[in-house]
């Protein structure tokens, strides 16, 4: 009994840590989650730190598709909240390229039930910490953190606070995006095919109350003529410069204040929308036919064929015809010839490799030739190359007859 008694004792007196450590203190050691996920944990400590990882993922069948979009992330609490102020939840998002600094920081009072923040997150791994603020004083109940992920590409791509690693837009469409601190400056890219006007604006949803906070934006070439945009109102005026053909750069950043002495402030985590005007470029239409578009990386200068003109990814030059001087990708798994260039009229479109999946989930590799007639592409011909995956077989539940119950 004695000795039964000294090892409780002794076990009481280990403190929790050393007997059960805390296996996702370290981002190599974080919990998996997912950008729709939700993930619940507790601090055990003032010290403690809990990450958890999660991917914006590519699509390895079509990685020319842009996955890009925007995370809404919630951090919350059970009911009712503590009355005392001082612990507090921290929450901060980063991006694995760069655990140095965080993308985004929100801080969850144990008084408060839930804070919530939103933001543009290109394909990549990331990791949410979370800690206590207060070195002494922790919050003890359990916390949860919930991502929706809304997947576009007209949203900013963290990080971009530099010119080198700007968010690609086109013109004459909207943008979104949100600044992260009160130093925090978005950068945006946008190319022009030939010489244009262009109008930049710069709008919020929500109007507020406080005049001093609010926004800056320009033209990084232009940066000494920036255009203010306070939280009070809904809309800025309009920014209007005459550009040449090429990449061209906009910046978005806190409203400065008014007096050095003033303390810098920003209006974090509220939505604002980015458009830049250009007249001479038609606008996105309404629906994308299948019209081949061929389109140059403007930094590669490498030429790529797109199914319709919606599927060229932003800032990069695109024409319906196809470059003499330069080849184009994937000209030499696919082969094309024009109606003009066929004795019968018909043109046709050879696709040697095509992925199939059925509504059962058998995954199949077709050989394709799509019929050209005048405007008008139709299936001519499929092949059966090969059965890449085949469905799982749910075997049939036989019922058993029932078994008679002798009478009494």
């Amino acid at each position: 009994m004695y000795r039964t008694l000294f090892l409780v004792g002794l076990f009481a007196s280990i403190p929790l840590a050393v007997i059960a450590e805390d296996v996702s203190d370290t981002p190599d050691k974080a919990k998996t989650t997912s950008t729709n996920g939700t993930a619940r944990e507790t601090l055990s400590s003032a010290t403690d730190v809990d990450f958890f990882r999660f991917d914006v993922r590519i699509d390895y069948k079509n990685k020319a598709r842009d996955t890009s979009g925007n995370l809404t992330v919630r951090l919350s609490q059970k009911s009712p909240p503590s009355t005392n102020p001082q612990p507090s939840w921290r929450l901060e998002l980063y991006s694995e390229n760069n655990l140095a600094h965080s993308l985004y920081t929100t801080v969850l009072p144990e008084t408060s039930l839930e804070t919530e923040f939103e933001q543009g997150l290109s394909p990549g791994r990331y990791y949410y910490k979370v800690s206590s603020v207060d070195s002494v004083v922790f919050p003890a109940k359990e916390y949860t953190i919930k991502g929706a992920w809304e997947e576009s590409t007209n949203y900013e791509k963290q990080p971009n606070d530099k010119p080198n690693n700007a968010t690609a837009m086109r013109v004459n469409e909207d943008y979104y995006g949100n600044l992260s601190s009160t130093t925090d400056v978005d950068y945006y890219r946008f190319s022009l095919q030939v010489p244009d006007v262009v109008t930049i604006t710069l709008s919020q949803q929500t109007p507020g109350f406080d005049p001093q906070l609010g926004w800056q934006f320009g033209l990084l070439s232009q940066a000494d003529l920036p255009v203010n945009l306070p939280s009070t109102l809904m809309q800025s005026q309009p920014l209007q410069a005459e550009l040449g053909v090429g990449d061209h750069y906009v910046f978005v950043k806190g409203l400065p204040p008014q007096e050095e002495e003033v303390e810098m402030k920003a209006p974090i985590g509220q939505r604002y929308q980015l458009k830049v005007n250009a007249p001479t470029v038609a606008p996105p239409p309404a629906e994308c036919p299948f019209v081949f578009t061929y389109a140059v990386n403007p930094h590669t200068t490498h030429w790529a064929t797109f199914p319709t003109p919606c599927d060229v990814p932003p800032g990069w030059f695109s024409q319906p015809e196809p470059p003499d001087a330069f080849e184009t990708c994937p000209a030499r798994y696919a082969i094309y010839k024009s109606p003009t260039q066929a004795k019968d009229g018909i043109g046709n479109l050879n696709i040697p490799f095509v992925d199939v999946k059925d509504d059962v989930g058998n995954e199949y590799l077709f050989r394709v030739i799509m019929q050209q007639e005048g405007d008008i592409f139709k299936l001519g011909e499929a092949k059966l190359i090969r059965i890449l995956k085949e469905a799982p077989v749910e075997e049939a539940t036989v019922e058993q007859p029932p078994v008679e119950q002798p009478q009494p």
